[in-house]
């Protein structure tokens, strides 16, 4: 478990934990996260996505070890870690509980010795005895007024300081709709807007003129982030697991994206979707190689600064949605071929584990044996989202 994650109803945490490994080498071939918290007999239960929305957990190395890989960037990569050398593959939302990550002998993401640590960025929203209709709005993390100038509701500059990579960061689609999320004058969501300690919603908030003491009057709920790892010693037959740079679907070929970007709505909600059409289907889509906006091959620091290319294994490909997502896909961009399809499961019920109106899990794509690739092979990837309806802050 992480430390405990005390939350107010309508608070944010997005802090970064300690998770105690086995001390290295070892091989890891599974990990598995969820939100839980302890019972009044301290025994611990998993917590229902309608009370603890976990926005995202990603899973980071500090080890001085891979000290070279801290210029090489992965998708999520926490800006104001700057300490953080290598990204390991575990990393998800609300989808985390019913998408463990599974690799197959012999490969794995290997530790090295004296490495008994990673750090965990673990972003939850409390949205315990909150409606359906506060709860979800409260999931795409919407400006408040501690966020806004009251004369215009633009974001603060403190607040779009924030974006510490600058506002250049979307791709030439999104630039060219207008997307909201690509400029501070018209961003209103997401995850500048959910930061730790903050309030997802002004009526959470007792700093707010709009503060409303029924509904914030909830007791704190306390949580943690539970992980479990399946692994063995590393032995010498292992071969080493790393992150691609690819894939954002707001991002090129020469930048690596904005990592979120919004949702117009395009119909009205009572239209029906028709996933062949396009009228109320968002989709962005974009070419990216492997190794992303960098000019180096990805991978561990023995690599050569001058090696710009090298042949790899993918093994195993999966998407992030939010909630409103319908897939993600990545196809060969020189080809057509097929690469992966990663499809959302919303739940339908009220059980853990299949919550109504929650993505519970990710399809995934496990290449067995590996595909060979080249790290500057090209590949479109291609995000869609139901446009029924807006949404902020959303990823592909």
């Amino acid at each position: 478990l992480t430390e405990p994650l005390p939350l107010r109803p309508g608070e944010v945490t997005n802090s970064y934990h300690r998770l105690p490994v086995p001390p290295g080498p070892i091989a890891i071939y599974e990990f598995a996260a969820d939100v839980v918290e302890k019972d009044a007999d301290g025994n611990i239960v998993p917590v229902p996505l309608k009370d603890a929305y976990l926005h995202h957990h990603v899973v980071i190395s500090e080890h001085e070890a891979h000290a070279k890989q801290k210029k090489h960037w992965w998708p999520m990569r926490p800006k104001k870690r700057l300490t953080a050398s290598r990204g390991v593959g575990f990393g998800a939302g609300t989808e985390s509980r019913g998408t463990p990550q599974k690799f197959y002998y012999p490969y794995a993401f290997t530790t090295v010795e004296g490495e008994d640590e990673f750090i965990a960025n673990v972003h939850v929203i409390n949205t315990r005895s909150m409606s359906s209709g506060d709860a979800h709005h409260c999931l795409e993390c919407p400006c408040t007024s501690v966020d806004l100038f009251e004369s215009n509701s633009t974001i603060l500059g403190s607040v779009a300081s924030r974006k510490t990579d600058g506002w250049d960061t979307c791709n030439n689609a999104l630039v060219e709709e207008g997307n909201t999320a690509c400029r501070p004058d018209t961003y209103y969501g997401g995850l500048l807007c959910c930061e730790d300690g903050e309030f997802c919603l002004d009526d959470y908030d007792n700093s707010s003129a709009h503060f409303d003491n029924d509904k914030a009057s909830g007791p704190i709920s306390t949580y943690y982030l539970r992980y479990t790892v399946r692994y063995a010693d590393a032995t010498k037959d292992n071969r080493p697991l790393y992150l691609a740079s690819c894939c954002d679907a707001s991002g090129n070929e020469t930048m690596s994206g904005n990592i979120e970007y919004d949702i117009p709505q395009l119909c009205e909600e009572w239209d029906s979707l028709d996933e062949d059409g396009d009228d109320c289907i968002h989709e962005v889509s974009t070419i990216q190689s492997l190794h992303g906006s960098s000019d180096i091959a990805f991978g561990a620091g023995e690599l050569n600064e001058d090696e710009e290319a090298r042949e790899v294994e993918l093994v195993y490909m999966v998407g992030h949605l939010h909630r409103g997502g319908i897939d993600m896909v990545a196809t060969d961009a020189n080809t057509g071929e097929l690469i992966c399809k990663s499809v959302p499961n919303y739940g339908t019920g009220n059980d853990i584990g299949n919550e109504k109106g929650y993505i519970n899990g990710m399809s995934t794509c496990v290449f067995d044996p590996p595909r060979r690739m080249m790290t500057t092979d090209p590949i479109r990837v291609t995000s869609r989202y139901d446009a029924r309806s807006a949404h902020t802050g959303v990823m592909g």
